[in-house]
């Protein structure tokens, strides 16, 4: 049944906050809750994130940065709760495990887990624990805390993946390097990183939406193409058993409520091993773009009739990204051309083309950042949301 939005006690419709509103997930969510009825603001540190731009939002918020005045954003949310009067917040990137550690002081439904699972599923070692005997088990995963723990593996290091065990979108992770490279690894107790050995096989990445532990939404997709090594701008839509079942046995082992990925590689054989878990939207929701009241719904728990909601169309992509980050390594390749003709950018969409355009904003906004603070453009991007696995009380 399409998604009614409740009413207030004036009869207007609910208020939803969506945070991250520099993710293309965010804008996905700000234009299916619109669909939906529902009164959209959206909230980031940056002056011009993309979602800002869409006709789905109807206000911006702007907010501290959470990961150098995590107080201060934490307070900021809740202010901005109190006065637009929001029913319910969102977040999209990794301000949940900020949103996460004071989410008891919101006076409104806040869709994120609470603190300490969500630390235990950023975490890439003590995830890959939590996996053992499951479906689709971690591959043999270590933990480094010392640069004598890293160089007594330089002899089996082309064995190997060597990645900090808080990071995203292969950010400073090493395939299988050599015994030199693993010189410029130092890692520490509060800054750890984790060897996990090396699977060959076909990538695939999930997108789930889970209500109490109970599968509401599941996307799976291969992201042929790549920002360097790190996240996918081409999404194809796939469906590999083992991956379904290993969510739904995440979903029963932790009770789990809200938006969730994960990270998958499928050997010759067919079997699936899971790599690491991103606890927040990821690129996978933009395979609901043609169901937004049927996704909002299962995001507040209630699957459809005919029971999991699973995507429909064909890819999706980030038409930018492709043209910055793909087109440079496989432009000389028709296939590659054809596959860009394929799918439908994220961005654009029939009545709200303004995110299109917006999106060179936000980039020079970035790019800025990333001279004035020394850093690569892709890390630039989310510096300022990052959690590291700083204490609670840091991160609000």
């Amino acid at each position: 049944m399409p998604s009614s939005p409740r009413r207030g006690p004036a009869g207007d419709s609910r208020h939803v906050l969506i945070l991250g509103a520099r993710a293309p997930a965010s804008l996905e969510w700000a234009r299916a809750f619109h669909a939906a009825g529902w009164r959209v603001t959206v909230a980031d540190s940056l002056a011009w994130p993309v979602a800002r731009a869409s006709r789905a939002a109807a206000g911006y918020a702007r907010l501290p940065e959470p990961r150098a005045h995590p107080a201060r954003w934490l307070e900021a949310v809740r202010r901005t709760v109190i006065e637009l009067g929001i029913d319910l917040a969102l977040p999209t990137c990794e301000e949940a495990f900020y949103l996460a550690s004071g989410r008891d002081a919101l006076p409104c439904q806040v869709i994120v887990e609470r603190f300490e699972l969500l630390h235990q599923l950023h975490h890439k070692h003590r995830f890959a624990m939590m996996t053992a005997g499951w479906t689709a088990p971690a591959p043999e995963t270590r933990l480094l805390e010392s640069p004598e723990a890293v160089m007594s593996m330089r002899r089996a290091a082309p064995a190997w993946v060597f990645k900090p065990a808080y990071s995203r979108f292969a950010s400073r992770a090493l395939l299988r390097p050599s015994a030199s490279r693993l010189e410029r690894i130092r890692p520490t107790a509060a800054q750890p990183w984790v060897a996990q050995r090396y699977v060959p096989g076909r990538e695939h990445c999930s997108y789930s939406l889970l209500a109490n532990g109970r599968l509401t939404a599941h996307a799976c997709y291969h992201p042929r193409y790549r920002a360097g090594r790190g996240s996918g701008v081409w999404f194809e839509p796939t469906d590999p058993a083992p991956v379904r079942a290993f969510v739904e046995q995440f979903g029963a082992a932790t009770g789990y409520s809200g938006q969730v990925g994960f990270d998958f590689i499928e050997t010759p054989d067919g079997a699936c091993r899971v790599l690491e878990c991103n606890p927040r939207a990821t690129s996978g929701v933009h395979l609901f773009a043609e169901q937004p009241l049927l996704l909002v719904d299962a995001l507040l728990g209630a699957p459809p009739e005919s029971g999991v909601l699973s995507p429909s169309g064909g890819p999706k992509m980030l038409g930018l990204a492709m043209l910055l980050f793909a087109a440079p390594r496989h432009g000389l390749s028709r296939s590659f051309w054809r596959d860009f003709s394929a799918a439908g950018d994220v961005l654009l969409r029939p009545g709200d083309a303004a995110p299109l355009a917006a999106q060179f904003a936000g980039l020079l906004e970035i790019s800025a950042r990333a001279l004035l603070r020394r850093r690569g453009l892709l890390s630039a991007a989310t510096a300022d949301i990052e959690w590291n696995g700083q204490p609670r009380n840091d991160a609000g």
